[in-house]
């Protein structure tokens, strides 16, 4: 996708996962990408791995829950390249826990992280983008759960729930500065988080065939199945597509409901 070629993007969380693959499909199309990532070791490494493949990466140190260092970040991306084109929100957290047993200091952190965080950043960087006139694309990582969701899951459906809803308004808000903004909702994922909560369960063999067989496709996605829809709403290729969601779940969305009888 060569128009994506010197665009600036920045991506939250791409220290690993999801954020990962999209920040190097990004940096494959010719991208320059800024890692706002929390944790130093992970954004080092991460920034260090691109530039020896020959791609153009940045780490930058963010938390995306606080304001000021939301502010600083996009403040380094502009004093270094002048403008932001795209801004891939994609940092978040979860934490399953009953709400019977759940506490106002996990909600906040969830919020905080997957719905405020969202907020911080794409006020600033709209701000930037209206200020030097340069109209953009604003990518929000979302996921199936907030269309259907589980037990014990309140806090991060709530959040992720939230995610959609602001996508729809910021869209109408923004579109008369050329700014449009979209979300992605990643149902099961292959990455480290998921391996690691998969290898925890009793059997973790027999739930995967279970969690499998739940997909219409027969596998759940990649990072770079995420990266690929999420460039291809960055780039002019979708430039009449704003204030929608994209499901990339294998049609795990679609089932009514799981029986072995039929």
């Amino acid at each position: 996708m060569d128009e994506l070629k010197d665009k600036v993007v920045v991506v939250t969380g791409a220290g690993n996962g999801i954020g990962k693959g999209i920040a190097e499909l990004f940096a494959r199309y010719g991208a320059k990408v800024f890692l706002a990532t929390k944790y130093d070791e992970e954004g080092s490494r991460v920034e260090k791995e691109f530039v020896e493949s020959g791609f153009w990466a940045k780490y930058i140190q963010t938390d995306v829950s606080d304001e000021e260092s939301v502010r600083s970040m996009i403040a380094e991306v502009g004093k270094v390249m002048g403008r932001i084109d795209v801004l891939v929100n994609n940092a978040g957290i979860t934490i399953f826990k009953s709400i019977l047993e759940a506490t106002t200091a996990d909600w906040d952190k969830v919020i905080n992280t997957d719905l405020k965080g969202v907020f911080l950043c794409s006020k600033y960087v709209a701000e930037h983008m209206v200020v030097h006139k340069n109209k953009g694309s604003i990518i929000n990582i979302s996921s199936n759960h907030a269309y259907r969701t589980l037990p014990d899951t309140e806090m991060y459906a709530a959040a992720k729930g939230g995610v959609n809803a602001m996508t729809r308004s910021m869209a109408i808000s923004l579109g008369q500065y050329g700014i449009r903004v979209n979300s992605v909702c990643p149902g099961f994922t292959d990455t480290n988080h998921y391996q690691n909560w998969l290898g925890a369960k009793e059997n973790p063999q027999l739930l995967e065939r279970e969690i499998l067989d739940l997909h219409a496709s027969g596998r759940i996605s990649t990072p770079e199945d995420i990266a690929h829809i999420v460039c291809f709403l960055a780039s002019d290729k979708s430039g009449n597509i704003t204030g929608s969601d994209f499901l990339v779940d294998g049609g795990l969305t679609s089932r009514l409901y799981y029986s072995d009888k039929f």
